[in-house]
């Protein structure tokens, strides 16, 4: 017996050497990001991490802002060439993109951050 599909499970980010980040409704909604927040990657002790940044005033430009894909929608989008090529060299992945996993969501240092399961890209 053949399988057509490997895994049924969609990823929850991907990042893309042409600096695009797609983020999923999930990830949107345990980091409470709203539009305008940026995110960032952390590497702590062999573990990644993706939280985010939330900007008092929203004035001004700054690095992996997010928004709706488009109106109405629940799932964001960044963009970020400096963010998403160091992502990808810090992981080892060659291609021009790759989507991850997240997993359960932690507390540290008084803020949500979730767990990027890079071992494993897809």
């Amino acid at each position: 017996m053949i399988k057509l599909l490997e895994r049924t499970r969609r990823p929850d980010i991907t990042f893309s050497r042409n600096g695009r980040i797609s983020i999923t409704a999930r990830v949107v909604r345990l980091l409470s990001l709203q539009p305008g927040d940026s995110i960032n990657v952390a590497f702590h002790l062999g573990e990644c991490y993706l939280l985010a940044v939330r900007h008092q005033n929203a004035i001004g430009r700054h690095v992996a802002q997010c928004h709706p894909t488009k109106k109405g929608s629940k799932n964001y989008c960044a963009s970020s060439v400096l963010l998403a090529r160091l992502m990808l060299d810090n992981c080892g992945i060659k291609e021009q993109r790759a989507s991850f996993m997240i997993g359960q969501a932690e507390k540290r240092d008084g803020e949500t951050v979730l767990p990027i399961i890079f071992k494993h890209p897809l």
